[in-house]
């Protein structure tokens, strides 16, 4: 399997986006481009967006970010909001191969007790639990994914290797 021009890793909050997509852009010699970091340069934090602006302004300020992506040799990770801005996630699609990081529920559940889910600016936590949030993102997750890949119970070294094995490149 030939490399895609671009890897997107789309997930829940605390599923490992960041992890594996900085340690594939290092294995691949590509650029890691995290869109919550393009979000916050010059700007406030993801939290402070919403207190102040509200979650429909961060969501627009990803949706913005999103559709500005593009080049060859990038590894994106996104928000995990990023699946409520259907053409931002039509355009991801078209410039890369989408990879859900799909950890189950008992798993992030245990993971995000150890985030402080309060500062990190996570869109619809508001009047949610965080079951109700997984619940409205995973079918979405699947909806655009290329590839899915299940790392619920995987060591961070463990899931490096089954991403690569899953997007063609054997270790």
């Amino acid at each position: 399997m030939s490399l895609p021009s671009n890897i997107t890793l789309i997930g829940m909050s605390g599923s490992g986006k960041s992890t594996l997509g900085k340690m594939l852009s290092e294995y691949l010699a590509y650029t890691f481009v995290d869109s919550d970091d393009l979000i916050e340069q010059g700007e406030k934090k993801l939290q402070e967006i919403i207190d102040t602006e509200g979650e429909d302004a961060l969501l627009e300020k990803e949706r913005a970010v999103l559709l500005s992506l593009g080049g060859e040799g990038n590894i994106f990770s996104p928000g995990g909001s990023c699946v409520f801005s259907w053409d931002a996630m039509e355009h991801l699609q078209k410039i890369s191969l989408i990879v859900f990081i799909d950890v189950g529920f008992d798993a992030l559940e245990k993971r995000f007790s150890y985030l402080d889910a309060g500062k990190r600016g996570i869109i619809g936590m508001k009047g949610r639990t965080f079951r109700q949030l997984y619940d409205l993102r995973h079918p979405l997750y699947l909806k655009y994914a290329d590839v899915t890949i299940c790392l619920d119970h995987h060591s961070i070294e463990q899931s490096f290797l089954i991403l690569l094995d899953r997007i063609g490149q054997k270790k």
